[in-house]
């Protein structure tokens, strides 16, 4: 399961990089259909990164210790609801939701736009896929959720005390959802101002998601 998790992070770091090219270079060149293709490396990375927060999620309800941070931050005595909680308790599992969070709204925004501003939602993609990438490469070369010890321990340390509490399962939810949709009117503003769009269409179309970060 670790290997497939981070197989994940590998292939969603690809994405970015692909998504990333493929929307300059459809936007420069005026080729929609790498546009299209730019905007479709977001859903996959959404896609992709679902599944890595599953496997997470499994080795923590399964209490899989053998994950470098089920071990730190859960154990069997820890109940059921905190368990599920705990994987965004510890610095990997906060950047694994994160970048989650990051590519489900941003996949959002772009599927509502995807027939109006092509100009600026190209470049808009390139800035959320770079925002992405940033976060998978910390996760990959910093810290890996997906670390792993072999012989995994026989019990975990268990959820810091202070996090026991029944806001634990909403409130970083909630937190970084707002967060990371501030990034949504940043990219569109930046995808206007690289595009010279000076008019205020762009900022009809994301005010919905400034109000959502406020929100939330």
């Amino acid at each position: 399961m670790a290997g497939l998790g981070y197989a994940c992070l590998l292939f969603a770091l690809a994405v970015c990089v692909y998504g990333i090219g493929a929307s300059l270079y459809g936007v420069r060149r005026n080729r929609p259909e790498f546009c299209a293709s730019g905007r479709r490396s977001v859903y996959a990375l959404a896609v992709i990164l679902t599944v890595a927060m599953a496997v997470l999620e499994i080795a923590f309800l399964g209490n899989d210790f053998a994950f470098n941070t089920v071990a730190d931050t859960s154990s069997r005595t820890t109940p059921t609801f905190y368990r599920a909680a705990a994987v965004w308790s510890s610095q990997e599992g906060s950047l694994l939701l994160w970048a989650w969070l990051l590519s489900l709204w941003s996949s959002l925004a772009l599927f509502l736009t995807r027939r109006r501003m092509r100009d600026v939602a190209a470049y808009a993609t390139s800035i959320l896929l770079g925002f992405g990438g940033f976060f998978v490469s910390l996760m990959i070369f910093y810290a890996n959720p997906f670390a792993t010890t072999r012989p995994a321990p026989a019990e975990g340390v268990g959820l810091d005390p202070l996090l026991r509490f029944p806001t634990m399962m909403i409130h970083p939810p909630m937190l970084y959802s707002g967060y990371t949709l501030c990034t949504i009117p940043f990219a569109f503003g930046m995808g206007a101002l690289i595009s010279r769009r000076v008019d205020a269409d762009w900022l009809k179309v994301i005010r919905r998601f400034a109000f959502a970060a406020w929100l939330f």
